[in-house]
């Protein structure tokens, strides 16, 4: 099933006052982000708690042994059940340095990957168009266990695809001033993706925002299996049907040099490396290399 992400459409596209992360403002913003992932790590240590580096985070640490020298942000798998747990302690642990945005937590900002979100900062993009709780974040992707049976499968697939795609579509209409706006300068093609969201999103506005989030979520966590073949991260940016893993490769880790620390990377890396990137070896030409940009920033 061939997908296109929106995400990826709007990075490229021209728009309005934008402010390129490069030089000293993006070593004092991976400063900030190695100093999340620090704390983030303790507490999962500390309770014993899956994580590992995934995408371009566990990319940095085998090529680099730390972050890919242009990356702007960093992304962590976690299981469903550790997350959970993680979830419920957050506050008592994190919660006097962090906030944590989610679907289960902020469900009326529609966005479905968590966040961790350090307080007294502002980083605000595209996806943020209020600057309350818009602060510097790592990502925590939440691996959610799949069936094993195929055709079960199947629909836990469409049905996620599906409830994602009104989700995206919701919060593209609840912040079309806002987006219409910062992307006013931008091509035809990517001001008709975004008016043809925001009409899709009219639609589906009998609903609010975080109810289609709530109906999301509750969807992708539906099977309570934890011993399941799969695992799947719905939300990825290549959607559910690339995002399956077998749970006996994505669920064991090994430790890894990331700056100065020791982190956790599933203990295949290098093959899950490959099936991502191709010849992750290879430094990517600078017109090739994804990069981020913010409307403001404060760190």
């Amino acid at each position: 099933m061939k997908l296109f992400s929106t995400s990826s459409v709007l990075k490229k596209a021209k728009t309005k006052q934008r402010i390129e992360i490069e030089g000293d403002l993006l070593k004092q913003l991976q400063k900030t982000l190695l100093e999340i992932l620090k704390d983030v790590v303790y507490v999962c240590d500390k309770y014993n708690l899956y994580y590992s580096l995934s995408g371009g985070s566990a990319l940095g640490a085998v090529r680099h042994k730390g972050f890919i020298p242009w990356d702007d942000d960093i992304d962590i798998f976690m299981r469903r059940e550790d997350y959970d747990k993680f979830r419920l302690i957050f506050n008592k642990e994190l919660g006097s340095k962090y906030s944590l945005r989610s679907l289960e937590t902020t469900p009326e900002d529609g966005f479905p990957v968590v966040q961790i979100v350090k307080k007294g900062t502002i980083y605000k993009t595209s996806l943020t168009p209020s600057s309350n709780n818009c602060g510097v974040y790592i990502d925590i992707h939440v691996l959610e266990n799949a069936p094993n049976n195929i055709f079960f499968r199947y629909i836990h697939g469409i049905v996620s695809l599906i409830l994602g795609f009104i989700l995206s579509c919701s919060r593209f209409y609840k912040n079309r001033k806002y987006l219409l706006d910062i992307y006013s300068e931008a091509d035809t093609k990517t001001i008709g993706l975004i008016k043809q969201k925001i009409k899709i999103g009219f639609i589906f506005s009998f609903f609010k925002l975080d109810t289609w989030g709530k109906l999301y979520i509750n969807w992708c966590k539906i099977y309570k299996n934890k011993e399941s073949k799969y695992v799947v991260y719905p939300s990825a940016i290549k959607h559910y049907f690339n995002a399956v893993f077998l749970r006996e490769e994505y669920c064991k880790t090994k430790n890894i040099q990331f700056e100065d620390m020791q982190v956790k990377v599933i203990r295949n890396v290098e093959k899950a490396l490959e099936n991502l990137y191709g010849d992750f070896w290879e430094i990517p030409d600078e017109e090739n290399r994804e990069k981020h940009f913010v409307f403001e920033i404060k760190l």
